[in-house]
């Protein structure tokens, strides 16, 4: 009898040894096989019972992400211009989310909502981020991405986070297969016909070496003439730069958040400037238009971003694998 006892100590003790949680281990109200931690990019551990079913994401780029991540019906609230169907990439999608807040909703707002997740960047107004906590809400703090690694690594962790790493395995291969189609074809492209490209917002040149358009230029195989001018994050490239990096291509985004009509107007005034007008792009007619949200794509859309950029550029290469 002491054996039979002694036996069933040593497999009890070997059982726990090796993993087994027991049920006590699993927190009070937590769905059996349901519960689980992520930690997000300031290093917060979040702990869920099951997986969120109230979400609530404060930035555009984050939505993105969400919409494709989730069952719609997951998502308790989406921004307002996250369904404009004039800059938006999700508008479709948005449209049967019937809840619409402005991009920059309160936290009173936000608690109103009764979210079980709320999905910010670190960029956020940090006041803003420490009263959706002190109001209890439970708050995932994503990084802003420069690169298209970051992200890759931001839709892995925000599919961990609601529970879907099945479904953001799925979002990261379509990706993948993107960047991926552009690589090899760009590889094709002699150096001496790689193009350099000049990119323009309303508010001038854009595009420095720090930043996540500079990544997109580099996946497209273009050379961004911002970085190679020397522009800095926050400052302006004067004519005489842009003159003298001579850029081969012109990029303009399809629509302004403010006035319509504004963009063509914008663009007009740039192609028409005396002073650029020995460049390569405005000489040879070398021009191409993308979607604004594609400028700072921080979601899986970075794709689109890279893939149209690089077709528009060189399309003779891209209509050899389109045809």
């Amino acid at each position: 009898m002491r054996s039979i006892i002694l036996i069933m100590v040593l497999i009890t003790a070997t059982l726990t040894g090796c993993g087994v949680v027991k049920d006590t281990e699993v927190p009070s109200g937590a769905f059996p096989g349901e519960y689980y931690q992520v930690t997000d990019d300031k290093g917060n551990v979040l702990e869920f019972n099951k997986k969120p079913t109230r979400i609530y994401a404060t930035t555009l780029s984050i939505e993105e992400i969400l919409v494709d991540l989730v069952p719609l019906n997951r998502i308790v609230a989406i921004s307002e211009p996250a369904a404009d169907t004039k800059i938006s990439l999700i508008a479709d999608k948005a449209a049967h989310i019937s809840v619409k807040l402005p991009q920059k909703a309160s936290t009173e707002k936000i608690l109103s909502l009764k979210p079980d997740l709320v999905i910010v960047q670190e960029n956020s107004n940090a006041a803003f981020i420490q009263s959706l906590k002190d109001v209890g809400l439970k708050v995932y703090i994503t990084k802003v991405p420069t690169t298209v690694k970051m992200v890759r690594s931001r839709i892995i962790n925000l599919a961990a986070a609601v529970g879907e790493k099945q479904q953001g395995g799925k979002i990261i291969n379509e990706l993948d297969n993107k960047t991926e189609t552009v690589k090899k074809v760009i590889g094709q492209i002699p150096k001496s016909e790689k193009k350099i490209l000049m990119a323009y917002s309303l508010l001038g040149v854009f595009g420095s070496a720090e930043g996540l358009f500079h990544d997109i230029c580099i996946s497209a195989g273009v050379t961004n003439g911002a970085a190679l001018a020397g522009l800095v994050r926050g400052e302006h490239l004067s004519k005489e730069k842009i003159v003298e990096v001579d850029p081969d291509i012109l990029m303009f985004s399809d629509y302004s958040s403010t006035q319509e009509g504004d963009s063509e107007l914008f663009r007009k005034e740039v192609l028409d400037d005396p002073a650029l007008q020995s460049i390569k792009a405005i000489k040879n007619k070398n021009i191409i238009i993308i979607k604004d949200r594609y400028r700072y794509a921080a979601s899986q859309y970075i794709g689109d971003a890279i893939c149209d950029i690089a077709q528009k550029t060189y399309p003779e290469y891209f209509d050899q694998i389109n045809n």
